[in-house]
C-alpha cells in the first residue's frame, strides 16, 4: 500500500476491524481512527445498508473529504474490492476477479452506457469501486443488465423496468442456475424448480417457438412538445427517460435530438456532452464526437472515461499524437485504468515505440490477468 492511510467506514461483513487493520499494517499502510484530510482510501463496509446507498455514506463525508474524492486524491472502494485486491485466500478466490467498466458492460450486454449509469444511480447495480466518475462493477451486475435488455425488447418502459428490477433484486433466489424472460415476466431456474420474480414457485408451460415481435418505441416529437401548452419539456426526467429508451431501441438520431433539446433548455453538464459524443460516434460522425468529448473534459478535467474515449476517436481519425496525449491524460488521474493502458500500448506498438508499449502491456496484464484482450497483445 506504499504508506497509504486507510479509513474503514461502516460495518464490515467478512472481517473485523482488527483483522483488516493488521492486513493494512502488514502491507505498509496506516489505518486512521478518524476520517481526516490525510486519508487516501476509504473502505466502505458491507455489513449494513450503508454500502448499498451512495447518498447515505456520502453524507458522512465532510466537505473537504468530498472535494478530495472529486479531485482524485481520495479513493473510495467497497469492502469486497479491498479484500480482493489486498486480502488472502481466506476471503477471496485463488484467481483474481475481473472488474468491468461501464463500457465493458455495455459491450457484454448491449445496454447503452447512459442506461447503465441510470441503473447505477437507482442502486440496481452497485459499483465495487469508483475513481472520479469511472465506476467498476463485478460479474453480478451483468444479470440485471441482461434482464433490463430483455424486458425492454418485450415492450416495458424504463420506469417499469426499474420497478421490476427492484422487485427481482429483493427476491433473487440464492444459487440460481439460469433465467428465462418471457414477455414481461422473469423466471429463475433453480435446483428446486422455477421461481418467479415475486419469489414464488411456478410451473413451465409449452409455448410457441415463434419469436416474440419486438415493439416499436415511438420517439417523442420535439416540435409537438415545444408547441404544447403545459409542455413536458420542462420535465427533464421525462426527457431523459425517453432518450434512454430510444438508445435501448437503437434509435440513435432520435435520442440525439432529445439530448440536444435538454441542452437547449439549459441543462448542460459533463455527462450529457459525453453521452452526445457516444451517440455521434455510433452515427459515424467522429469529428463531432471528438468535440463533444473535449467539451465534457473542459467541464470536468477528471472525467477519465471521456479522456479514454477521446483518445480512441483521435486514433481513428489518424491523430496519433493527440490520441496518446488523451490516453496519458486519463492515466494522470487514474494510473490503474486498464483499458487505457491497453489502447495506449496498441497505439505505441503501431507507431514503433515497442519498449514503451510493452511497459503499458505489462501493467495491463497485472491489472486484468484474465482479460481476453491479452490475446491481441501477444499476437
Amino acid at each position: 500500500m506504499n504508506g497509504k492511510t486507510i479509513y474503514f467506514l461502516g460495518k464490515p461483513a467478512v472481517s473485523n476491524r482488527k483483522e483488516a487493520t493488521e492486513l493494512v499494517r502488514r502491507l505498509g499502510g496506516k489505518v486512521a481512527r478518524k476520517l481526516t484530510s490525510n486519508v487516501q482510501i476509504v473502505v466502505v463496509g458491507e455489513g449494513d445498508i450503508l454500502s448499498q446507498d451512495w447518498n447515505l455514506w456520502n453524507d458522512q463525508l465532510d466537505t473537504a473529504t468530498q472535494k478530495a474524492f472529486e479531485s482524485g486524491s481520495l479513493e473510495i472502494v467497497s469492502e469486497t474490492f479491498f479484500w480482493d485486491q489486498y486480502g488472502n485466500t481466506r476471503h477471496i478466490q485463488d484467481l483474481p476477479k475481473l472488474y468491468y467498466t461501464p463500457s465493458m458492460l455495455a459491450e457484454l450486454t448491449g445496454v447503452p452506457i447512459s442506461v447503465i449509469r441510470q441503473l447505477q444511480k437507482r442502486q440496481l447495480i452497485i459499483p465495487v469501486r469508483q475513481v472520479h466518475r469511472l465506476a467498476y462493477f463485478d460479474a453480478e451486475s451483468i444479470l440485471p443488465l441482461k434482464i433490463a435488455r430483455n424486458m425492454f425488447d418485450a415492450g416495458l418502459t424504463m420506469n417499469a423496468i426499474t420497478d421490476r428490477l427492484h422487485k427481482i433484486k429483493r427476491n433473487l433466489p440464492a444459487g440460481h442456475l439460469d433465467i428465462q424472460v418471457t414477455g414481461h415476466d422473469v423466471v429463475f431456474v433453480t435446483e428446486q424448480g422455477l421461481i418467479n420474480q415475486d419469489g414464488q414457485r411456478c410451473f413451465s408451460f409449452l409455448v410457441d417457438d415463434e419469436p416474440m415481435p419486438v415493439p416499436q418505441h415511438e420517439p417523442l416529437s420535439i416540435l409537438e412538445s415545444v408547441l404544447k401548452p403545459n409542455t413536458e419539456l420542462n420535465n427533464l426526467e421525462t426527457l431523459y427517460e425517453t432518450a434512454w429508451s430510444l438508445e435501448l431501441a437503437g434509435n440513435w438520431q432520435e435520442a440525439l435530438d432529445i439530448y440536444h433539446t435538454i441542452l437547449a433548455i439549459g441543462e448542460s453538464n459533463p455527462q450529457i456532452h459525453f453521452q452526445i459524443a457516444e451517440i455521434l460516434y455510433r452515427l459515424g460522425d467522429l469529428t463531432a464526437a471528438r468535440e463533444r468529448y473535449f467539451m465534457a473534459i473542459e467541464l470536468d478535467e477528471t472525467f477519465v472515461e471521456a479522456r479514454a474515449n477521446l483518445g480512441c476517436v483521435l486514433a481513428e481519425l489518424g491523430n496519433d499524437e493527440l490520441a496518446a496525449a488523451a490516453f496519458r491524460g486519463a492515466l494522470k488521474y487514474h494510473p490503474d485504468y486498464a483499458e487505457v493502458r491497453f489502447h495506449l500500448g496498441m497505439l505505441l506498438k503501431r507507431v514503433g515505440l515497442t519498449d514503451e508499449a510493452d511497459e503499458h502491456f505489462r501493467i495491463f496484464i497485472e491489472l486484468m490477468p484474465n482479460s481476453p484482450w491479452i490475446e491481441q497483445i501477444t499476437k
